[in-house]
């Protein structure tokens, strides 16, 4: 990724140097103002080639990093990677995310599966081990195409201001095969079909320890190839966005009976599902559906659906309209027509017959619904689990030392995105659209030696800080706009002082269209234009200190605003 170069900066005795700042202490113990790193940062591995993981890996590349992009899904894309499959079934009811997976007592180990093994078939082993992301056939982003693209790939001339799910998937792939980290390209910088089972650090060690497991068909014999390996790395950055492979399944009395119900005709062999699962609205052709949960997935599932339908009906949460986030009084309003608003489900009644047509839903109003749902669809969230920080924390002992309300609610996590106990790990913490782009500039420049991060006592002390929590807002806010500045300030200070390019901040000409949109499609008002300048007459210790919304305000919407672009 190149940014537009204003100047170059060179200075006597401290020119951009690749080499890193290197102690004898390690990273704890050391008088230093900043972090350094007990040996020279060389080999990188990046998990998740979603637009975030491909910034960050194409960005580690131009710095000459030996860098690995390693992916569970078959090519890049992250959550904007559609395809007809689905996931494998979720747990009803919620399980505990697995943190230690399976592994072989002795690596590297290969496997072939067989159809049937274990009762299992090979495409739902296959399904398992990518899930297949939570995209349908006919979403569109709800983010303006001028926020929602990656440097160097621009839209087709003539591309709606909202593009669909097939636009941005183009788009992602472009930049993919841009930077040479396509599905097709080098196999020693990208591996694809990758999933990475554990992320780990002996005490003491320079380098992290990182196991995976990769899937091959064999098209030919009709079975899997499974392989198991171990590899060392200097650094890690886990561009895994918010953990949706674990979807919410609420614990709503008889749940769990409905849940064994099959349905030969349902797209998941079951009447009641998650809405991870949805892709196509023919199939609802006649039928009648309830959708339960007021995210933006369920208005857009409805949206979709409607045309299709029978009936409709939506159950959701009582709620105040004057203190719902404006994005939550937009899921509303985009509701269909013909949408039958029901109140909080309190039970699934005791089944009679065969099926779930026959079937009563008693509501926390004390009434029910007993008119033949032929299918339930559950847009119930997901539990959001960050599987690597929950294993380092666990290993190292830091986990809950604080717990602010951080970027991401990463816990021990400093704004740039470091592992504070460890700064050789990394977490993507910004909307990949827009922020992304300062922050892998950011990461290669701190582990290239070529700008200084804080020393541990200031890491920490900046993650306590009231003015770093502040750095949450959605994008657009003024939190978000401080969040940004703090970004582009820092780049461009760290420039100054070791030698290197500066920085342009995000052009307010494409952030403009952008405050436009968002006052058609949420509210009036809800973004104003000097958002993004009111800054440049505020000294940096006042950024942020503005209350405004944050990822937290919009509740069960927060996945949808990540994935779907708004944040």
């Amino acid at each position: 990724m190149k940014f537009r170069a204003l100047f170059s900066i060179s200075m006597l005795g401290g020119i951009a140097s690749a080499e890193q700042f290197v102690s004898n202490t390690g990273l704890k113990g050391s008088h230093s103002p900043y972090t350094t790193f007990p040996h020279p940062i060389k080999r990188v591995a990046v998990i998740g080639a979603g637009p975030s993981g491909l910034q960050v890996a194409a960005e580690l590349k131009e710095y000459d990093f030996n860098v690995t992009l390693f992916e569970r899904a078959p090519g890049p894309g992250g959550n904007w990677r559609f395809t007809d499959d689905i996931p494998v079934r979720e747990s009803y009811p919620d399980a505990p995310v697995d943190l230690a997976p399976y592994t072989p007592n002795e690596l590297p180990h290969v496997e072939i599966y067989v159809d049937g093994q274990d009762g299992r078939t090979i495409d739902e082993r296959y399904r398992e081990h990518w899930v297949p992301r939570p995209v349908w056939k006919n979403l569109h982003t709800n983010s303006p195409i001028s926020m929602t693209d990656l440097p160097g790939v621009p839209y087709p001339a003539g591309s709606p201001w909202a593009p669909s799910q097939d636009t941005v998937s183009a788009h992602v792939r472009g930049y993919a095969a841009l930077h040479g980290l396509g599905s097709y390209d080098d196999p020693a910088t990208v591996s694809y079909n990758t999933r990475v089972e554990r992320v780990e650090k002996a005490s003491g060690a320079n380098k992290w320890t990182l196991t995976f497991k990769r899937l091959r068909k064999l098209e030919e014999t009709n079975r899997l190839e499974a392989t198991w390996w171990k590899e060392e790395f200097d650094a890690v950055v886990v561009a895994a966005g918010l953990d949706s492979e674990q979807p919410h399944v609420p614990d709503i009395k008889g749940i769990v009976e409905w849940s064994k119900v099959l349905d030969s005709k349902s797209p998941t062999g079951y009447s009641i599902y998650h809405s991870r699962a949805y892709r196509r609205p023919e199939h609802y052709s006649n039928k009648t559906v309830l959708i339960v949960g007021s995210s933006v997935s369920a208005s857009e599932i409805a949206r979709d659906i409607a045309p299709h339908v029978e009936k409709l009906y939506l159950s959701r949460k009582d709620y105040d309209w004057d203190n719902l986030h404006p994005f939550q009084r937009r899921s509303y309003k985009r509701l269909p027509a013909i949408t039958n608003l029901v109140p909080e489900i309190a039970s699934f009644e005791p089944l009679e017959g065969h099926g779930i047509q026959s079937g009563k839903i008693a509501f926390v109003n004390g009434s029910t619904l007993e008119l033949g749902i032929d299918e339930i669809i559950l847009a119930t969230g997901y539990n959001h689990v960050n599987r690597v920080l929950a294993q380092v924390s666990k290993d190292s002992g830091s986990g809950g030392r604080h717990e602010p309300d951080s970027i991401a609610s990463d816990r021990d996590t400093h704004w740039t995105g470091h592992y504070i106990p460890d700064p050789t790990l990394a977490f993507t913490n910004t909307r990949p659209w827009t922020t992304t782009r300062y922050q892998a500039l950011g990461l290669a420049r701190i582990w290239a030696g070529t700008a200084h991060l804080p020393n541990e006592a200031e890491l920490w002390r900046q993650y306590n800080s009231t003015r770093y929590r502040y750095f949450g807002g959605l994008w657009g806010t003024e939190q978000s706009e401080a969040f940004l500045r703090q970004w582009v300030t820092w780049l461009n200070n760290e420039a100054l002082e070791n030698g290197g390019t500066l920085v342009d901040n995000f052009p307010v000409d494409r952030r403009e269209p952008y405050s436009y949109y968002m006052n058609v499609i949420v509210q009036e008002p809800y973004i104003f234009l000097e958002n993004f300048t009111r800054f440049d007459d505020v000294p940096a210790s006042e950024w942020g200190k503005k209350k405004g919304y944050t990822l937290e305000d919009v509740g069960e919407l927060e996945r949808d605003v990540v994935e779907y672009g708004l944040w």
